[in-house]
């Protein structure tokens, strides 16, 4: 899908510190926008078809993805594995290239063994990948089931005041509190965005990024807005509720007084 700009410079103001989060280079620098499909397709052209090592062709089979040629990159990524093979780099690669081909079954194989080789891939983020393909798995079951269902199990009420109803996600052998979702969540959809424009997915996590911020109080509230704007921009599944909370955040005078105490509190002891 085409990217949305819009959306990708919110995520570069909320200072996200993985740039590439389920894209994984050896040498080539994406930058802190990554790459358009022509910005790719003319480095292809600029580049050797004779790799000398592995980590030019993994180089190479990235800007195949962002060249939306992910049969290609499939390709380059499987003769990487069979030569070299067991790479973290190269399972989250492919991962992420069978996924944007639409392959959410191939795509859930490989980000799982990324994670299996390197459990700390994309800074232990990789779990939210799993329960996205674990969604898009269910939505080709059932169209309604993101109208239904929360992708990672959180729950904010249906109260124009967010409430964490779930303040801990386990995955695996892992847990998750509301700071850790939050900041996995954020490496997550800052690559995400890049390739996606409407995605209900995609948009119910920034949804919940925008809640935990307004729960926790822990960034200034024109920050937190703009997070559920992105959801609505995005194809959150409800936008009539997210209107009503974002209305809500922005003329409760309760809430406003309650987010300039703690924020500020937060603030001065160095909390955030």
């Amino acid at each position: 899908m085409k990217t949305n700009t819009l959306l990708i410079s919110f995520l570069l103001f909320m200072n996200i510190s993985s740039a590439s989060a389920c894209i994984n280079t050896y040498v080539f620098d994406l930058g802190s926008e990554g790459l358009s499909k022509q910005q790719a397709l003319d480095k292809i052209k600029e580049r050797s078809k004779k790799f000398k090592t592995h980590e030019e062709l993994n180089d190479y089979g990235v800007l195949l993805i962002y060249a939306h040629q992910y049969d290609k990159a499939i390709q380059t990524f499987k003769s990487i594995e069979n030569s070299h093979p067991n790479l973290a780099k190269t399972a989250a690669n492919l991962g992420t290239a069978y996924e944007l081909k639409g392959d959410s079954v191939k795509a859930k194989y490989w980000i799982q063994q990324g994670m299996k080789r390197d459990p700390n891939i994309h800074q232990g983020s990789e779990w939210i990948h799993v329960k996205i393909l674990d969604a898009q798995l269910n939505q080709q079951k059932d169209k309604t089931w993101i109208q239904k269902n929360d992708v990672l199990g959180l729950d904010f009420g249906k109260d124009v005041a967010p409430k964490a109803k779930v303040k801990t996600i386990k995955f695996e052998n892992h847990s998750y509190n509301l700071e850790k979702i939050l900041v996995h969540s954020e490496i997550q959809m800052d690559q995400r965005l890049r390739f996606v424009n409407q995605d209900p997915i995609a948009a119910q996590i920034v949804f919940n990024m925008g809640n935990i911020e307004a729960y926790l109080m822990q960034n200034d509230l024109q920050t937190i807005t703009s997070l559920f704007d992105v959801a609505d921009m995005s194809g959150y599944a409800d936008p009539d509720f997210l209107r009503k909370r974002v209305n809500y955040l922005n003329t409760s005078k309760w809430y406003a007084f309650k987010h300039k105490i703690i924020y500020s509190f937060k603030r001065l002891f160095g909390m955030i």
